[in-house]
């Protein structure tokens, strides 16, 4: 008998309490025992029920991996985390526990119906994945703020919500609020909202609603511009020049460049430097870009036209190992249909059985002539392809490696204008710095100068330490970006050479096998055709 204290107390979920659920859930009476003789595998499971189980921690779900209704109700759950693996999940209740953030459910994208009623949350966030809920109860939590409700607004799918019992639903006009802020929710509190309360929420809450909205449309415009951007980096990518066309290799040298940061502190004649020199360096870096996107272009022409003729040796190919095969199967049926006459006459009486014995030697050695034949023009013209494309590879990585060395010393020669932009903008740099100097011997308030500035330019070498740093900080950055770009030419080259290889080693392989296995069945087909009849068998193994 069970103990019911020790039923009481906290539990975590282990294999065996799983089992006990799923033997729980069949039917009662001869069906139940029926199924429990029969079984069902963990992972089949679609459905499963841990309900007034003392359960601390979630574990061991992930043997539940077909699993679509997961109720975890009415138990001490303090912590969502285990559930990443149940992928197919469309259900998921979590009411009576003692939950205080919702977390770790990114990788459940199917979820329809969540419940967290009755729980600690205080605010309703993480849960952006979850584009195909419809219906979310959170009644009966910590949520003080009703902005949280805002947070539905990117539910396009959403229809039904329960906020009921927390401190923000006590708040006058509340469900005004949300009929106003959620034009697409079609119930609350499992209430429908008519249209007069989406209007009065309208009139209530307008100054308000018009802020947000006007905030997300700047957002919306915002995350617009990143997509975008993300998108040519990954386009610009191929050219091996992404964010070229911008001022971005620019504002990453500044990045960690405090003292080029102080140093535009000099005055009014060094910011005007400052400009100058960011203009030359911007231009310089799109004119890598123009460079980089004309040669991708020259590239790609010549590697299509590489393809199209790899193709074309291909089916040229193909087509003349078909005549070969259509010709021999053309030889095989007019040799079929002869021993079927031959075996039509031996059942006739017309030939004996010596004279059949002889004739199928004959056809026998014709067929293996056929065979021999066929299977040397067909390995002869996969040789033929195998070394053609094999030679066309060699072209295509010859001519790309070619194209790809014209690419970087045209890149080459405008990096060293860029580094010859940086070396002028250190020499001017100087030079105001060394004026500067000048001037604050004879400055009376010396007080104006700001603080970090005076530290680094106080004497000629820290001012020479200062800028001989900066302008090895801003060096590092275009070598670097350089490097990459020479790096990726040469990654690009090897992969593109390795891949085309291994595609064709493959092609070969599996062109060789279909070959042979052809070939097989034809000598099989003709061994069974020309097997000797029941009658002769049963007389020779007479004799």
């Amino acid at each position: 008998m069970l103990d019911p204290c020790k039923e009481r107390e906290p539990r975590v979920i282990t294999n065996a309490l799983i089992e006990k659920c799923i033997d729980l859930q069949y039917p009662k009476g001869e069906v139940g025992r029926l199924l429990r003789l029969e079984g069902i595998p963990m992972e089949e499971v679609k459905e499963i029920r841990f309900e007034h189980l003392y359960i601390l921690k979630i574990d061991h779900l992930w043997v539940l991996r077909s699993l679509v209704k997961l109720s975890l109700n009415s138990n001490l759950i303090e912590k969502i985390e285990g559930l990443e693996t149940l992928i197919h999940l469309k259900e998921l209740d979590l009411s009576f526990n003692k939950i205080q953030k919702i977390e770790n459910l990114e990788t459940l994208t199917n979820l329809e119906k969540i419940s967290f009623y009755e729980n600690l949350i205080e605010t309703i966030d993480n849960l952006d994945n979850q584009q195909k809920m419809t219906v979310f109860s959170i009644g009966k939590n910590k949520i003080d703020d009703h902005s949280n409700v805002n947070y539905f607004r990117k539910f396009k799918a959403l229809t039904s919500l329960n906020m009921a019992e927390n401190p923000c639903s006590e708040e006058e006009y509340f469900r005004y609020y949300v009929a106003a802020f959620l034009p697409n929710l079609v119930y609350y509190e499992y209430k429908r909202i008519d249209e007069k309360e989406r209007g009065k929420g309208s009139e209530l809450f307008r100054d308000e609603l018009r802020t947000l909205e006007r905030k997300e449309e700047k957002e919306r415009i915002e995350n617009e511009q990143i997509e975008k951007e993300a998108q040519d980096a990954k386009s610009h990518s191929k050219m091996f020049v992404e964010h070229l066309q911008t001022g971005k290799l620019f504002d990453i040298m500044y990045t960690n460049d405090e003292e080029g940061k102080t140093l535009l502190e000099l005055g009014e004649e060094v910011r005007e430097l400052h400009a100058e020199y960011k203009n030359q360096f911007v231009e310089h870096c799109k004119e890598v870009f123009d460079i980089g996107e004309k040669h991708y272009y020259e590239r790609q022409t010549e590697l299509d036209n590489f393809t199209r003729s790899s193709e074309n040796a291909k089916l040229e190919n193909q087509l003349e190992s078909i005549g070969h095969i259509e010709n021999f199967l053309e030889n095989k049926n007019a040799m079929f249909k002869n021993i079927k006459n031959l075996q039509q006459q031996l059942d006739h009486d017309v030939i004996d059985e010596d004279q059949f014995m002889a004739a199928m030697v004959d056809r026998r050695q014709d067929f293996e002539q056929m065979i021999h034949k066929t299977w040397k023009n067909l390995m002869e013209l996969e040789l033929q392809i195998f070394e053609q494309i094999e030679e066309v590879n060699q072209t295509i990585e010859r001519v790309l490696s070619e194209m790809l060395n014209t690419f970087k010393e045209e890149v080459q020669a405008v990096f060293t204008n860029i580094r010859a932009a940086e070396v002028a903008y250190s020499e001017n740099l100087n030079e105001a710095g060394i004026q500067f100097l000048t001037n604050m011997a004879t400055m009376t308030d010396v007080e104006e100068i700001p603080k970090e500035l005076k530290e680094m330019v106080y004497d000629r070498d820290s001012l020479n330490n200062a800028i001989v740093a900066t302008h090895d900080v801003h060096m590092q950055a275009i070598d670097s970006r350089e490097d990459l770009l020479n790096l990726r030419c040469k990654a690009w080259i090897e992969d593109l050479v390795d891949r085309m290889k291994n595609e064709e080693i493959h092609r070969n392989r599996y062109k060789l096998l279909e070959i042979n296995h052809f070939l097989d069945i034809q000598q099989e087909e003709f061994n069974e055709i020309t097997s000797l009849p029941e009658q002769i068998v049963r007389d020779e193994d007479e004799l």
